[in-house]
């Protein structure tokens, strides 16, 4: 047996007061994930501990089957090892990303924590400026865009750093680092400010009217551990691989031995190739047991409030990710499928959630239920209930779904 995990970044919600307290999934147009909903083995899924912190680096790792509390290594060392970056033992890395800042009376507003997109081009022409004017103990490395990573050295972080994601809309200066242990950071922040500022990019972008990027964000930090998660091998007995545009998702699976293919066009917002992307994993189901794919677009209009583009990502997700895998699998009888989503993310709020989540599991060993959409109402309505990510995926791996 073949297995199919769709992991996608975005799709819940809350109530909008404003669009009659309908969800941005439920105004969706879903065809797809309504057939494959009627079809399949409907359930909800806690991917996020009660005491730890909703975030990408708890979900990915509860959803690949690890417990995120034993393996919370921290965002940036998962990217410095996709990004092949090696480590040394005084190295601290952590993730630097590009933001726009808004001004206000008398704070900074986080305005866009993906500096609008900024292309892999742009990111690393301004990242280049900070390595050049910024001492040689630390050090920058490009990652995609506005999400790249830095290299401090001797510094350790008593307290998680707070992620740009999480305050869109907020003013910034009770969410910066705080005490002795951050000092540096605050100051590398605010050199990169001034780089910034004067950088020729920032300035043509002044005059043509355009929001200037105009600092950096650090985060990402973990719980100081070094231990590898056990091989996803070793802990299935399945051979897997993960098709995702997300250095943090491919360096978790890279540190669990899973195949991560390179895919042109994959880029993680709502403009990514869903086409290569599903081709990629159908190609990857030749050689896997498992293959994760997944798909984060509907993540960023989420965080940034954006209610229509939200559904049109959901809409587009369906036609264009859903569809084809639903007409792969009826073309062979080896393959299940589950959709899950990581954890919600409420563009009513633009913050991600705890709360539980819905999966689909297709075609099930137990048969279909009766649920007939794929909506947040499937927490409450829906047959199978798992308490962590760790247990929906060993169900669905040890055929119990």
């Amino acid at each position: 047996m073949k297995y199919i995990v769709l992991l996608c970044n975005g799709l819940t919600d809350q109530p909008i007061a404003e669009k009659d307290n309908k969800t941005p999934l439920q105004m969706a147009d879903t065809p797809n994930l309504d057939r494959l909903t009627a079809m399949g083995r409907c359930g909800s899924v806690q991917p996020i501990p009660e005491d730890l912190p909703a975030g990408n680096e708890i979900s990915y790792l509860s959803l690949l089957g690890y417990d995120p509390a034993e393996t919370n290594l921290g965002a940036a060392w998962f990217e410095a090892r996709a990004l092949g970056v090696k480590l040394e033992d005084d190295d601290l890395p952590l993730c630097c990303d590009f933001i726009m800042l808004q001004s206000s009376h008398n704070d900074m507003i986080m305005k866009d924590f993906t500096s609008g997109q900024l292309s892999a081009d742009n990111g690393q022409l301004l990242l280049g400026a900070l390595q050049e004017q910024i001492p040689d103990e630390v050090t920058f490395h490009t990652g995609c865009g506005h999400h790249n990573l830095m290299v401090i050295k001797n510094v350790t972080l008593p307290d998680r750093l707070e992620p740009p994601h999480e305050l869109v809309g907020e003013g910034i200066r009770k969410h910066m680092p705080q005490g002795e242990a951050t000092r540096e950071l605050v100051y590398l922040m605010n050199q990169a400010q001034i780089i910034l500022h004067n950088h020729p990019f920032n300035q043509a972008r002044v005059k043509s009217g355009d929001d200037v990027i105009n600092s950096v964000w650090f985060w990402g930090n973990g719980n100081g551990k070094r231990d590898l998660p056990p091989a996803f091998a070793d802990r299935f007995g399945k051979r897997a691989s993960v098709i995702t545009a997300s250095l943090l998702m491919k360096g978790i699976a890279q540190s669990a031995g899973m195949d991560t293919p390179e895919v042109q066009g994959a880029t993680g917002f709502p403009d990514t190739d869903y086409n290569a992307k599903v081709s990629a994993a159908l190609k990857a189901l030749e050689s896997s047991d498992v293959v994760v794919l997944h798909v984060a677009a509907a993540e960023t209009p989420s965080l940034l409030g954006s209610i229509d583009d939200k559904i049109l990502t959901i809409e587009d997700i369906d036609r264009e990710v859903v569809a084809p895998l639903m007409d792969a699998m009826d073309q062979r009888e080896d393959v299940t499928l589950l959709l899950v989503e990581n954890h919600m993310t409420s563009v009513n709020l633009m913050r991600y959630a705890k709360s539980p989540v819905p999966f689909v599991a297709y075609p099930s060993t137990q048969g279909a239920d009766a649920v007939e959409q794929f909506n947040e109402e499937m927490v409450l309505s829906a047959s199978e209930h798992f308490k962590s990510g760790t247990d929906l995926i060993e169900a669905f791996l040890n055929g119990k779904l």
